[in-house]
């Protein structure tokens, strides 16, 4: 048989996809019968699902009465509910400024991702977006009626509390990380080490529940927070923990090397930190820093346990109507259908930013 010698710096010949996925899935017999049985099953809950939501379910604008005999999904329902799910008790005919204010704050993550847009600009951008946000859900200025904080409710709700306590919780992280990594002063070090282990060893729900009820016995008497701020410091605080310790992960890679150079040029611990290391160190752990932003965005559902009406809650208030109690499956369909897309959007985001960074 005739040998194939490869040149020096000559790939090897390619080989083709369909021959590659044929020797993975039917390489062997227990492979063969393997994939024949995940094939039925994914086939069986396939046709299952298509006929739940499709095939046998009431169209979107179909006879509601329908509903009452169908064995699908009811798509009337979320017709009808959509708009107490996206933005629950808010006035129903104010309710065009929290879908502008939602708009604003996606704007904002977008304007986010844009590389040259990542510079001091992206600062102003986000204290704009705020206080539009802020005056299109508040009002209370000529033109718009004041509507109560505790109205909020929904899609704002959710992405105020997840993106605001994420773009506090980061800075607060690296803060965090650089005063853990550094031994120059202990007890800055141990101040920083006992927030980072306590707020990681203690569920979620705990922080919350301190942060709603334990923060504001501590505040003045002239200082009052609604529900919405102490939840958002609750989130600041026990994220600030986790992306510190992402960060902290980065600078323990940073090479001695680094350090020595920037010594060699006279730089000062702060030029040293925000030219040298903290750049290398965030570009290095970029992918854990990012799982925690899809978890940080995710568990912020988790605030409906304490009486903050976010998406999760409007969702479970829709169906809580006699006429629609059967519908809870659509509902949260609605809602994790709303959890996939941007979380794929993230991920999406995060895979290429790494490639980007590599």
């Amino acid at each position: 048989m005739e040998q194939t010698v490869l040149r020096p710096n000559q790939a090897p010949p390619a080989i083709s996809r369909i021959t590659l996925l044929r020797k993975r899935l039917f390489g062997s017999v227990r492979d063969s019968v393997l994939t024949l049985i995940i094939l039925a099953i994914l086939i069986t809950l396939g046709r299952v699902v298509v006929n739940w939501l499709l095939l046998d379910a009431v169209g979107p604008w179909g006879d509601q009465a329908a509903c009452a005999n169908a064995v699908g999904a009811c798509w009337p329902f979320l017709v009808e509910k959509h708009r107490l799910i996206l933005f629950g008790t808010y006035p129903w005919d104010e309710q065009w400024r929290p879908f502008i204010a939602s708009l604003l704050l996606i704007s904002g993550v977008v304007a986010s991702m844009i590389p040259r847009w990542q510079d001091k600009r992206l600062i102003w951008i986000w204290v704009g977006l705020s206080i539009g946000f802020t005056v299109l859900m508040r009002g209370g200025i000529p033109g718009l009626e004041y509507v109560q904080p505790e109205r909020w409710n929904g899609l704002p709700v959710l992405l105020m509390l997840a993106i605001f306590g994420l773009v506090f919780a980061f800075p607060l992280g690296v803060v965090l990380a650089l005063a853990r990594h550094q031994d120059q002063l202990p007890a800055i070090r141990a101040i920083a080490v006992l927030w980072i282990e306590l707020v990681r060893g203690v569920p979620m729900i705990m922080v919350l529940f301190l942060g709603l009820f334990v923060l504001p016995l501590m505040m003045p008497d002239d200082i009052t927070l609604n529900p919405l701020m102490t939840t958002m410091i609750a989130l600041v605080i026990f994220h600030s923990a986790y992306f510190a310790e992402s960060v902290r992960g980065g600078l323990q890679t940073v090479p001695t090397g680094q350090y020595e150079a920037a010594d060699s040029q006279g730089l000062n611990w702060f030029q040293k930190t925000r030219l040298i290391v903290l750049p290398q160190a965030i570009k290095i752990a970029m992918p854990g820093i990012l799982n925690t932003v899809l978890g940080a965005y995710k568990d912020t559902s988790l605030v409906v346990i304490i009486g903050i009406h976010d998406i999760m809650a409007t969702a479970k208030m829709s169906f809580s109507d006699p006429v629609w109690q059967r519908y809870g499956l659509e509902a949260y369909l609605f809602v994790g259908a709303w959890f996939l897309a941007t979380c794929w959007c993230l991920s999406a985001y995060s895979r290429w930013l790494e490639r980007r960074t590599s």
